[in-house]
């Protein structure tokens, strides 16, 4: 079990979402591929980009909860708060582009 400081865990957080915001961007890209009709290979490699990007950002999150859950006063700073609120976001974007571009751009 690990405890963090606010500024350990800060800089989680921005870790965090730096990879999910890495994440977003990937996932614009293939958007944007699609609409310019780059081929079902380019979006798909910017997809699995995408993906790393969010698993990386799910590790971070998951670690600090694995490390911390028996902590009876854990420490919590808004920017990790933001940071998990980032993460799903961007995970539920990137799961709801992953579908919509197999749909359109398979068929």
């Amino acid at each position: 079990m690990s405890e963090y400081t606010a500024q350990e865990l800060n800089e989680l957080a921005m870790k965090i979402i730096l990879h999910a915001g890495d994440c977003r961007t990937l996932v614009n890209e293939a958007f944007q591929a699609a609409k310019q009709d780059k081929g079902w290979d380019e979006i798909q490699k910017k997809l699995k980009d995408a993906r790393k990007k969010i698993t990386e950002a799910h590790r971070l999150q998951t670690k600090v909860l694995q490390d911390t859950v028996m902590n009876d006063q854990p420490t919590l700073t808004m920017l990790f708060i933001h940071a998990q609120d980032t993460l799903m976001t961007i995970n539920s974007e990137l799961f709801l582009a992953e579908n919509t571009l197999e749909l359109i751009c398979t068929k």
